[in-house]
């Protein structure tokens, strides 16, 4: 997850009035983290819970995804954004080989938990394999580093935190406010997208709210019904046209 990190959560402390919390006994399988408000109710925070992605389809369902067509022939990919790994869920299930990068504490804390939960049930792990890795990392250091490297992925898929959107139709979902109250404010996303750009081999996908404004002019774009893709050739594509 993209963002400006609020005071003291840089190191992995929260901000104030939030809790980072185990329910239920150590080494209990059915135990989880959760990220919930001072005052509120145990188990009504925020949990990677991996079993809410809805792939009842499977592996065709998968590959369906607009987010799997943005990536075109891509095999090896970054999410630099993981966040709650939902995009990171789905392109392992599809079948690539998906490192996730996200710099938050807390938020990496929050989806190491989910990963190790989804590993331990049969369904989800018959469905990511060991296609899916997790690091706590600046994903811009990293591609910085990756970039012209036998290690550069094939794509980097970012998606930073939506603006609001201009026609407000709802609150945001609980979960996206309170992630936004400890991330911090999105401040860097071009700068991501630029160093994304130099790294990938092949494809590089931003997510955007259907109406966010572009970051930068894409090659193309793939629609959705809430979000679309802006594409970019990788420096492999830009040199072949492909």
């Amino acid at each position: 997850m993209s963002g400006s990190t609020p005071d003291g959560a840089a190191d992995g402390a929260l901000p104030g009035g939030f809790v980072l919390a185990r329910i239920g006994a150590d080494g209990d399988p059915s135990s989880f983290l959760e990220l919930r408000r001072e005052g509120e109710r145990e188990g009504t925070g925020v949990r990677c819970d991996l079993s809410r992605v809805s792939l009842r389809g499977g592996l065709a369902e998968a590959r369906a995804m607009p987010i799997v067509k943005a990536l075109g022939d891509a095999r090896t990919v970054v999410d630099a954004t993981a966040g709650l790994l939902g995009d990171a869920f789905l392109l392992a299930a599809a079948g690539f080989r998906v490192l996730a990068i996200e710099r938050s504490p807390v938020v990496h804390a929050l989806a190491a938990d989910g990963l190790a939960r989804a590993r331990r049930d049969p369904r989800l792990a018959a469905l990511i394999g060991d296609r899916l890795d997790l690091v706590c990392a600046d994903a811009r250091a990293w591609l910085e580093a990756h970039a012209g490297t036998s290690d550069a992925p094939d794509a980097v898929v970012i998606d930073p935190m939506f603006p609001p959107k201009r026609k407000r139709s709802a609150l945001p979902r609980k979960e996206m406010a309170m992630l936004r109250e400890v991330v911090g404010a999105d401040l860097d996303s071009a700068e991501l997208l630029r160093v994304a750009r130099e790294c990938a081999r092949m494809r590089i996908a931003l997510k955007r709210g259907d109406d966010a404004e572009e970051l930068a002019a894409p090659e193309w774009t793939i629609g959705g019904t809430t979000v679309r893709y802006d594409v970019w050739r990788g420096s492999r594509g830009a040199n072949t046209g492909t």
